[in-house]
């Protein structure tokens, strides 16, 4: 019986890439599987390369990559074939919440595994002006954070870790930019209120500093609908209470506040911004908009597990 055929996709400059690393994720695939090894050149390739594994007949894509790597592997690949996603970026949400090791040797040998058994999950991805995405997007400071650690990147060389993306989080918080209303959200049930910004999650974790998973949207999953979180103002007066709730106790999913409002399993949600703000997908940098869908896709994504 032939091995299954696995594409290998990795970003030579994702944070955790390197020959030790690539030398595991080939070592655990080939355990059981054929594979060939591909390396992205530019911002978006990966989404070229996903496609034209499904066109060539492999079997599955694996990425090794972070989370905006595995993002374009998941818009690649669609339902056509299944998606492993290995830990190499400065985060790896996608791997961990499905429940992968962070060792890229161990997670690899599960998802092979996973691959000659057939053990697959199909999720639901979210949607933003025609993006998906697989764990997290957002209008405003978590687009305006990730803006920030890109910049520390090209300077630098690679990507900053989850470290210093919170702390980017934190400093985009004490600036003065986010402090008034600076959108308006349309919930599907006709309901309207602005605020400074959206935060979209597609699952629980929405991310996380080291070992902590950050409780932004914990009773969000990849198989229902979208969670939101829309804070009504950065005043830093409040930056304590969101802060507590938002990383540590998950307290707003639990009652009204006047101060920030939590939407749980939405199909979808309308944001027109009073000016361009920056806009991101699982840690994508998409540029600036003035208007953004977010919607739910169901059943987008077949992932190894």
């Amino acid at each position: 019986m032939a091995r299954p055929r696995f594409r290998l996709i990795i970003n030579p400059v994702a944070s955790g890439v390197n020959q030790r690393t690539v030398a595991a994720a080939i070592g655990g695939l080939s355990e059981q599987c054929t594979v060939e090894l591909i390396a992205t050149e530019y911002h978006g390739h990966a989404v070229k390369l996903a496609a034209e594994a499904v066109e060539s007949g492999f079997d599955a894509v694996a990425v090794l990559a972070g989370d905006g790597t595995a993002n374009e592997v998941l818009n690649g690949a669609g339902t056509a074939i299944p998606v492993g996603a290995l830990p190499a970026g400065g985060t790896s949400v996608l791997p961990r919440a499905l429940g992968l090791p962070r060792d890229v040797r161990a997670s690899a040998s599960r998802i092979g595994d996973a691959l000659v058994h057939g053990r697959e999950r199909t999720i639901n991805l979210g949607n933003v002006n025609g993006r998906r995405f697989s764990f997290a997007a957002g209008v405003g400071v978590d687009a305006d954070a990730v803006r920030r650690v890109d910049a520390a990147g090209r300077a630098n060389g690679r990507r900053p870790g989850d470290m210093y993306f919170a702390a980017q989080i934190m400093r985009t918080l004490v600036s003065n930019r986010y402090r008034e209303p600076m959108l308006e959200v349309t919930l599907p049930d006709g309901t309207r209120f602005e605020g400074v910004s959206v935060l979209a999650a597609n699952t629980h974790p929405w991310s996380y500093i080291g070992p902590i998973a950050l409780k932004l949207a914990p009773e969000a999953s990849f198989e229902s609908g979208l969670d939101v979180v829309v804070p009504k103002s950065m005043h830093r007066r409040l930056l304590a209470r969101y802060a507590s709730q938002l990383l540590v106790t998950g307290g707003h999913t639990r009652r009204d506040d006047r101060y920030l409002r939590y939407a749980h399993d939405i199909e979808w949600i309308d944001v027109r911004c009073h000016m361009p703000l920056p806009l991101h997908v699982d840690g994508d940098d998409l540029g600036d908009v003035t208007e953004a869908h977010f919607q739910i896709e169901r059943n987008a994504a077949r992932v190894l597990v």
